[in-house]
């Protein structure tokens, strides 16, 4: 197939745009509920308020993104059936997904307690922080079965292709989480919580919006409880298929965890301003990731259907279409930071000595979009393909190296700028390696 060919071919730049935008919108809003819960703290009489609300934030935060397999194995799944025209199935895999995620939701809450000590142990903090904290993670533990079962209809509604609903539930779920936050501690002086009981309270309602949003692009005949849910879901076929790709997954996701975990850790044993930079740093490779992510959430739709069908030629376009489509936007990105310039850590920071810092890094900021777009695209490739060992096994090498890295940086010569550089080379390793599978795209399973 020559460029004009593939240019020619469905489907158009235009259609995989009219995919990506909404996702890129839905993933601009994510940031708005950390950002209100901080800034309604910062009205207590206490900064400790604000800790308690971050160090809680952090434990969500980790478990949820561990748990993001969740999302990516039923895009995978989804999307594939979704390229066979098969209903039937994606409505087996949904109800087997929802299952799984409803049964982790529970046990999360009835581990609220455990997970308090442990939090206690891992993270340092005041006695007040800490009282508060443990009280931030138990209420807003009662969100979690419905966070885990909208991670599965975010991951159904990408997989079939349906961005506007994916944008309608994250937008929704974040406004309101907000809008409540703000009337629960401002009006109702709930304290933290006021910022749980919102988080709670958003996401169930976003659970019944997703089931009523489902229910109009999915034909079911009955709706009740077993129409979704499963009790005995371990004894289903295709469990061990989808246990199997959550486990590969979830590895994966572990090293990208204690990656950031060990750069974070480095930076702390350096000093407290070489900790400042790297979380601003850390914050805005999560915006540029935000972006970036909207078009390998296209790749996993388009991509997942025409492998379904068995459909080469259309996944190769599809694969050349979004990378030159996401290339060209961390290229804009990159521009578009080199622009704002130093003006860029500003918004995080007012202190000389922090702003310093972060402007010796700055070209590496420059590079940041172009070096990390490699792994984002392909991670998207292969959550479409259902193709979860070779993420498992690139990261994993690419998680290897950067821990020898950051050994001898921090046993030669340790340096702030060493340890960022160290980290965009595990992202970019992560693009790397994943890419030596790239034939395995196309091994279909069935």
């Amino acid at each position: 197939m020559n460029l004009s060919q593939i240019y020619n071919k469905s489907p158009s730049f235009i259609s995989i745009w009219k995919i990506t935008w909404p996702i890129i919108i839905a993933n601009l809003t994510l940031p708005i509920v950390t950002a209100t819960d901080t800034a309604v703290m910062g009205r207590e009489q206490s900064s400790t308020f604000i800790a308690a609300i971050a160090l809680g934030g952090i434990v969500f935060n980790i478990i949820y993104f561990s748990l993001n397999f969740l999302r990516m194995s039923t895009t995978g799944l989804v999307s594939q059936e979704k390229g066979r025209k098969n209903e039937e199935e994606i409505k087996k895999i949904i109800r087997l997904t929802l299952s799984i995620a409803i049964a982790i939701g529970f046990l999360i809450i009835c581990s609220s307690y455990p997970l308090i000590e442990i939090a206690k142990i891992l993270i340092s903090g005041s006695e007040q922080a800490e009282h508060l904290m443990s009280e931030y993670i138990f209420y807003r533990s009662f969100a979690s079965p419905a966070t885990l079962m909208n991670m599965v209809f975010l991951g159904v509604f990408i997989g079939i292709g349906s961005a506007k609903f994916a944008m309608f539930q994250l937008v929704s779920i974040s406004i309101l989480n907000a809008i409540l936050s703000i009337v629960f501690v401002l009006h109702f002086s709930l304290g933290v919580f006021g910022v749980a009981l919102g988080t709670v309270i958003a996401q169930w309602a976003g659970c019944l919006l997703s089931i009523f949003m489902l229910i109009r692009i999915i034909n079911y005949e009955h709706i009740n409880f077993k129409t979704f849910f499963k009790f005995n879901f371990y004894s289903d076929k295709k469990f061990y298929s989808i246990f199997n790709i959550s486990k590969d997954l979830f590895i994966r996701t572990l090293c990208i965890v204690f990656g950031e975990f060990i750069l974070i850790n480095n930076a702390a044993k350096l000093n407290m301003n070489s900790l400042a930079v790297i979380q601003i740093y850390i914050v805005l490779l999560g915006f540029v990731a935000y972006i970036l992510d909207a078009f390998a959430h296209s790749a996993e739709t388009l991509l997942g259907q025409s492998i379904g069908n068995k459909d080469k030629s259309t996944s190769l376009v599809v694969i050349f279409k979004t990378f030159i489509f996401s290339l060209l936007l961390a290229i804009v990105l990159s521009i578009l930071i080199f622009l704002i310039g130093f003006n860029i850590f500003e918004i995080f920071t007012s202190l000389d000595v922090i702003l310093n810092e972060c402007k010796k890094l700055f070209p590496y900021l420059l590079l940041l979009p172009i070096i990390s777009v490699w792994a984002f695209m392909l991670d998207g490739f292969f959550v479409g393909a259902a193709k979860s060992k070779p993420m498992r096994n690139s990261t994993l090498l690419a998680f290897c190296v950067f821990i020898i890295l950051n050994y001898f940086i921090m046993l030669i010569n340790p340096n702030i700028q060493y340890l960022w550089l160290s980290y965009l080379i595990f992202l970019l390793l992560r693009g790397v390696f994943l890419s030596f599978y790239f034939n395995s795209l196309f091994v279909y399973d069935n």
